[in-house]
Formats: structure tokens, C-alpha cells, sequence
């Protein structure tokens, strides 16, 4: 896939590092008001107390099951999908799980089904005229629309993986519509304008991206149907991911260049309000690096199986929980440190991706 992103994206990554860190230091009032975002951030990942996994609150006039016995997320257009799930989107036409490129902008079709990278965490975001499904890869990211166009061989646009920075930022937010046989079509825009989310290479398997092609609700074929995996969720962290190969073996072009780090590290309850942000110089790509790295920030002693790290892709994005290295391309990484054993530690749910 292009490794170009939308417009917004290259917009975010256009401004200076003072008003992106003053974007992150606003007050705690300000981030009340923003659609979806939590206070804590062990409320943005899915926890075993109900009260702290809802991360979108629902209005209570809404919360009624509807006639019929159909749950709410049908009700209000996000069906199946569940705030807090964690999981797969199997293609109809071709086969093959949505996959969050390595390069953490690009989005594919890929049959390793077990890689952290097919394992998408679902946010079901309120906004003041609706209700949308977001959807967060491996790196943290948002699967989204872009006005790219596609490679040869592809239909549409590109879809990528973006940051959500701010409420306008509607490139990641989707709604559904049923498909045949169970399935579930991921739709963006209006009736003036809508896009559905398709996998291509039917037949010509090495056009692997995923793209957005502009439709009507009459023509709708099985390469934009998706059928839903529900992950289970598990309470040990899964084991890591890491990229095959030692420390000889070269990185991906680009990638082995020093980047910052920001970090901060969540309270004994899994809050990060009032703690403070802090840039680490880091070099490569390597999960278990950062992981050394930041455990020797903590000092007493702490070790990297003492601390759970998770990235966060945007100043309105949720906490995701990290198991790779990190994305190959030099974009900005903040990551969230909580520290095992602690009450806020002892609250998170982890998907198991090795379930069947």
C-alpha cells in the first residue's frame, strides 16, 4: 500500500511539538467534553468492573432495549459490535482477516490469523447526532478513510491506520449495515456520500490493500462484507509478538533512525490524570528495548515483565494494548506504562488471540 495517509494525518503531523504538547496538557474539563474520551485511562481499555470499562457513555434514554429483544448497539447502527470486544474481520469475497500493516499506516488482507496485527479493539463513540464504531490495530491507530488513491490493481481510496486527535476527525468513525449470512458491512459518510469498506485481489491475490469504494445501498458485493470474530477476553497478558530475527538481523529501511518516546506511567488504580508526560530518546523499533528501557526508568529493581505497555494514537485516543514492535515508520509514539500487581493492572482484560 501507498505509505501516504489522509490529509488530516499529514495536517497533524505538520504542527510543532509545543502545540501538540499543549494539546495533550488540556484540562482535565476540556477532555470531558470531547465524545469519547475517557478520564482514566484504565476506563479506555476493557476491564472486569463494568462501570470502569465503559469508555463512550450511552444516554440513558437510549440504553433501553428496543422492541423486538435487538440489543442497543443495533438500535443505533453499530451492530454487531460492542464497546470494549476486542476483534477479527473475516472478508467474504476473498478470504483473509483485516491486518494492520507493519508500517502503521497501511491496512491489508492477511491469513495469519493469529498475529496481534488481526485483532482490532472496538470503541463505540457518541457523538451529539450519533453513534459510531471505532476501531483501534496493533499500533494503536484508527482504521480510517483517506482521500489516496489507491494502487493499480485496487478500487477506491486507500484505507490506513490514523491518530484521532479531535471530534472533527470523522475519517475514523464508521457505522454498519447487515450483510448476507451473518456478515457486517463498514460504512462511512452519508447517503450523499457514502463508502464501504472492501478488501480486494479476488482473483489476483497479490493486491492485498484494503481500500473504501463509494457505493449505494443497492450494489453491495461479498469483497465489502466482513464476517465478525469475537475475541474472548483472558486476564494474563498474551505473549508478545516479537519480530523474528536477532539483533543482526537489518530493520525495515527507515526505521532504525532515533525517535522520542513519550511516556507516562498510570497510578497504582490505573489513572493517568495528574501524571506527568515525559519524552525518552529511543532508538529502533524493538518492543523489548523500549520495555528494558522504560523498566530502568522506574528503578527499585523493576524489570520489563514487571510493567504492561500500551500506545495511544492521538490526544482522543484510548489506551491499546501494545505486544509488537512498534510500526516501522518515524510517527509519534506515547505509550502508557501500568505496573503489574497494582489494582489498576488487576483490572484489565486482554484479548486471546490464540483462542479458537
Amino acid at each position: 500500500m501507498s505509505s501516504s495517509s489522509s490529509d488530516e494525518e499529514e495536517a497533524y503531523r505538520g504542527k510543532s511539538r509545543s502545540e501538540r504538547a499543549a494539546a495533550r496538557g488540556r484540562s482535565s474539563s476540556q477532555r470531558a467534553a470531547a465524545p469519547g474520551k475517557s478520564s482514566s485511562a484504565s476506563a479506555a481499555v476493557r476491564v472486569k468492573s463494568t462501570s470502569a470499562s465503559a469508555a463512550t457513555r450511552v444516554k440513558s434514554s437510549s440504553a433501553r432495549a428496543p422492541a423486538g429483544g435487538l440489543s442497543i448497539w443495533a438500535e443505533v447502527g453499530v451492530a454487531p459490535f460492542k464497546d470494549g470486544q476486542y476483534v477479527r474481520l473475516f472478508n467474504r469475497g476473498r478470504g483473509g482477516y483485516l491486518f494492520a500493516d507493519e508500517s502503521g499506516r497501511g491496512v491489508s488482507i492477511d491469513s495469519r490469523r493469529g498475529m496481534v496485527n488481526t485483532a482490532w479493539a472496538v470503541q463505540i463513540l457518541e457523538t451529539e447526532t450519533n453513534y459510531y464504531v471505532l476501531l483501534r490495530g496493533a499500533y494503536g491507530r484508527h482504521l480510517a478513510v483517506t482521500r489516496v488513491v489507491s494502487p493499480t490493481g485496487h478500487i477506491g481510496c486507500n484505507a490506513a491506520q490514523c491518530v484521532f486527535d479531535d471530534p472533527d476527525d470523522t475519517h475514523v468513525m464508521w457505522w454498519t449495515a447487515p450483510g448476507k449470512n451473518g456478515s457486517v458491512v463498514l460504512l462511512h459518510g452519508t447517503s450523499a456520500g457514502l463508502r464501504a469498506l472492501r478488501a480486494n485481489g479476488r482473483y489476483r491475490r497479490w493486491h492485498k490493500c484494503v481500500t473504501v469504494e463509494a457505493i449505494n445501498r443497492s450494489r453491495v458485493t461479498s469483497m465489502m462484507e466482513w464476517e465478525v470474530e469475537v475475541i474472548p477476553l483472558r486476564v494474563e497478558r498474551p505473549p508478545y509478538q516479537l519480530r523474528p530475527g536477532g539483533a543482526d538481523t537489518p530493520w525495515h529501511p527507515g526505521s532504525a533512525e532515533k525517535m522520542e518516546v513519550n511516556c507516562v506511567v498510570a497510578d497504582d488504580n490505573g489513572s493517568t490524570d495528574g501524571q506527568v508526560w515525559g519524552a525518552i530518546p529511543f532508538c529502533g523499533r524493538s518492543l523489548l528495548e523500549l520495555g528494558n528501557v522504560l523498566a530502568q526508568r522506574l528503578g527499585n529493581g523493576v524489570n520489563f515483565q514487571d510493567i504492561t505497555l500500551f500506545i495511544q494514537a492521538g490526544n482522543l485516543g484510548q489506551p491499546t494494548l501494545l505486544l509488537t514492535d512498534l510500526p516501522h515508520r518515524d510517527d509519534r509514539v506515547d505509550i502508557v506504562v501500568f505496573r503489574v500487581g497494582t489494582a489498576g493492572h488487576d483490572r484489565l482484560l486482554f484479548p486471546d488471540l490464540d483462542a479458537e
